[in-house]
């Protein structure tokens, strides 16, 4: 694969990405003003789409196969490039899955006796968005720079450990910017 094509590539899967949670999060900020929606409801619904995505990730974790053509090219790249540290990091990932699917069923039993109703306030919810392209991005760019100049897969050794210290220091920040975000619009 020549670079200019590894560069579309790049494009399409970073306007895929951001297409996606720009669409998913608008149809959830929609869904909640037209149904009324529990906490409870909320995270029994989230937890299960988790799981189930863990649960596919597990079972097909050294399948380059997707519905999309652009995202099985892209793995199929990339499985040739990192070699057994792209398979570490699929089983990885449905791992952190797993655990993030436990974690909002987990909510949804604290949350289940108040039948409270989710309210998202707009200006929340922009910046909730504005926050997660931009953590999602920055990832994806540091992951995909990575990938495309590494000329081995002896290059990616201990990558997986790395990419997970690298998330949960994201996430780290990510939650404290939305904890402060909460605590000014309150």
């Amino acid at each position: 694969m020549t670079s200019s094509e590894i560069k579309k590539l790049r494009v399409r899967q970073l306007l895929l990405l951001n297409g996606t949670l720009l669409f998913f999060l608008s149809a959830t900020y929609i869904l909640q003003i037209l149904i009324d929606i529990t906490f409870s409801q909320m995270f029994i619904f989230l937890g299960t789409v988790t799981l189930i995505q863990s649960i596919v990730g597990w079972a097909k974790r050294n399948s380059t196969k997707s519905i999309l053509p652009v995202i099985e090219q892209i793995a199929i790249y990339e499985k040739e490039k990192m070699g057994n540290e792209w398979s570490k990091q699929r089983i990885v990932g449905s791992i952190w899955t797993l655990l993030f699917s436990s974690i909002l069923f987990i909510n949804a039993y604290f949350h289940s006796d108040s039948g409270e109703i989710l309210k998202i306030e707009p200006m929340f919810l922009f910046f909730l968005t504005i926050a997660i392209l931009i953590m999602t991005n920055i990832s994806m760019v540091i992951h995909s720079r990575k990938v495309d100049v590494a000329q081995s897969p002896a290059n990616f050794t201990g990558y997986t450990r790395n990419s997970n210290v690298r998330a949960i220091i994201f996430g780290a920040c990510y939650a404290i910017l939305i904890f402060v975000l909460i605590l000014s619009l309150v």
